[in-house]
């Protein structure tokens, strides 16, 4: 069965070639927008859960999580680009046949840039968030805490008071500490790592999320270039499977035949 398998050729049916950029693209885009989204919580809510004290082991679960964002808008992005090239195939069919082929319907089908497009409108308003904040960000600074209850009365005395004055200046919320929250939120793994390193890393991390944010929606753009390949699978497996049946239906033949043959005279 193995070698009946391996003798038949790989099927690539004749498919139109669709636009990179065209309205189909952007609608794939911006459903890519909530699986980043969904990404940056699982980043968010993972990461705090995987805060260990150890640096190999929160660089080890960033790696995972990661990859596990990236594979799974590379799944994604591979059942988007099989989809489109079956859709190819229809709409060449089509052609064939002299119907038409509207300018949308053409559009639609599989172009190898489509996914890395799609995958760039979905990030564009992540991307922009954090290149902003990556301008902004600045290495943090140490802070005072809150002053103890039992020195709440000497901050009136003359003397005391001004040495202690500066505990109840407080700083106002600032769009960068805004932002800070936000790209975080979004890059947790690449910062959790950081934190653990020291205040440099984590300033080059934050200046680096705007790169950091790219990482899982190219996996959308990889997975969306293997459609073809995926397709031309799935065809030969159909024609596989045409052929086991067919040759079921033969046996089935042969063997209602030879049931029904007249027996021979010894």
């Amino acid at each position: 069965m193995q070698k009946q398998q391996n003798k038949v050729q790989e099927v690539i049916k004749p498919s139109l070639t669709g636009s990179w950029h065209g309205k189909d693209a952007f609608k794939q885009g911006y459903k890519l927008m909530l699986s980043i989204l969904f990404v940056s919580l699982i980043y968010l809510i993972l990461s705090l859960l995987l805060s260990f004290d150890s640096l190999v082991l929160r660089i080890l679960c960033s790696l995972l999580l990661v990859g596990a964002a990236t594979a799974y808008l590379y799944y994604n992005g591979m059942n988007a680009g099989q989809g489109d090239a079956s859709y190819g195939e229809i709409m060449y069919q089509r052609q064939a046949e002299g119907k038409e082929v509207t300018q949308q319907d053409h559009d639609r089908c599989f172009h190898p840039a489509k996914g890395f497009f799609a995958a760039l409108v979905g990030a564009v308003p992540f991307v922009l968030i954090a290149l902003v904040f990556a301008i902004l960000t600045k290495p943090t600074t140490y802070s005072l805490g809150v002053l103890p209850n039992w020195l709440t009365g000497d901050t009136r005395q003359s003397g005391i008071g001004d040495a202690l004055a500066y505990y109840q200046t407080r700083e106002g919320l600032t769009v960068l500490s805004v932002l800070r929250v936000v790209v975080r939120s979004m890059v947790m793994p690449f910062i959790n790592v950081a934190v653990k390193m020291g205040d440099m890393p984590t300033l080059w991390a934050e200046r680096l999320s705007p790169l950091w944010v790219l990482i899982a929606p190219l996996g959308y753009g990889f997975g969306y270039g293997q459609g073809l390949k995926l397709r031309a699978k799935i065809n030969t497996g159909i024609l596989i499977g045409d052929q086991k049946k067919k040759r079921k239906e033969r046996k089935e033949r042969r063997a209602r035949a030879q049931k029904n043959s007249p027996e021979r005279l010894i």
